[in-house]
């Protein structure tokens, strides 16, 4: 950003020419350099370089903040959510963190909408926690998630009413129901987004392919931004999880990699990849942590599938 005449008081045409002369043209340049050495370069007083300096800090500075203080209040808003699955909560060094974008890529039929029927189910079995759904294929299945609840919990028939499924078959349905929920939680009128900590969009890639490669490549990859920042702000603003499935491409060397490309692989602070275990597919999956803001990579676990009953 370039100084402007009129940006402090004492900053006239004079003085601003002064400063272009010895290449001091950006607030950059200007903050980076000692008061006295610009002095004595442009001739300009001292107390109006201090002046001009003081009004700079005060419009871009961050505020300052105490290191114990911001600990707390991280400590205090950060909540653990299980996925239901013990290997799974191993993995993800104890399951999904509020304030982050977890992501779970593998292939079609690779077991990932499973995997989100059991978080469903583990979040929504605590009386204080709700859990908003959104679907973007038709896939969402009520019995399903209780399936993943024993048959002898007594709060079973209370799951479903803890879970918002919405339909969201393009992305400027998604962003619909990303708004929707950010005003619900502004409003504080309605107890289930009070209790809000679980957003799942199940399955990210479907909203976003139709639009990739098209005409217009500078605005598909805003989209493409503006979605993942929305996701990230959700989930930071609200101390939210929010968990999405994406599909997976070759990447390098013919490796497994999530889809949308390099743009969006700095959307997620957790990224997991699902592979079955052989080529004729089973119900045991591998899964791998590739990226993880938090902890290491390369962890792997069993995950067993099965038709009917929870996820081990």
């Amino acid at each position: 950003m370039s100084l402007k005449v009129g940006f402090c008081s004492v900053l006239g045409e004079e003085m601003l020419e002064k400063l272009k002369s010895k290449n001091i043209s950006k607030i950059a340049e200007f903050i980076c350099k000692d008061p006295e050495d610009i002095a004595q370069l442009t001739g300009i007083q001292y107390k109006d370089i201090v002046c001009i300096r003081n009004v700079i800090l005060a419009k871009y500075s961050s505020i300052t903040v105490n290191g114990s203080e911001f600990y707390n209040s991280v400590v205090q808003s950060t909540t653990i959510l299980t996925t239901g699955i013990k290997r799974l909560d191993n993995v993800l060094d104890g399951g999904l963190y509020t304030g982050e974008v977890t992501e779970m890529a593998g292939d079609v039929a690779a077991g990932k909408t499973q995997v989100l029927f059991s978080v469903c189910a583990a979040t929504a079995k605590q009386a204080n926690q709700t859990v908003v759904y959104i679907d973007t294929g038709a896939v969402f299945s009520a019995s399903r998630v209780l399936q993943m609840i024993p048959n002898n919990s007594s709060i079973k028939e209370d799951i479903l009413s803890r879970i918002h499924v919405y339909d969201a078959f393009t992305i400027h349905d998604v962003f619909g129901v990303l708004d929707s929920i950010e005003g619900s939680i502004q409003a504080a009128s309605d107890p289930f987004y009070s209790k809000l900590k679980l957003v799942i969009v199940d399955n990210i890639a479907s909203v976003v392919y139709p639009f990739l490669g098209g005409s217009s490549f500078s605005e598909s990859q805003g989209l493409l931004s503006l979605l993942g920042q929305k996701l990230k702000s959700l989930a930071v603003e609200y101390s939210v999880a929010v968990m999405i499935t994406n599909n997976v491409v070759k990447g390098d060397q013919g490796t497994r990699t999530a889809s949308l490309g390099r743009l969006w692989s700095h959307i997620p602070h957790v990224r997991m990849i699902v592979t079955h275990t052989d080529q004729y597919g089973g119900s045991t999956r591998n899964v791998t942590v590739v990226k993880n803001s938090r902890g290491g990579c390369s962890v792997c676990g069993e995950l067993n599938i099965g038709d009917n009953g929870p996820i081990t």
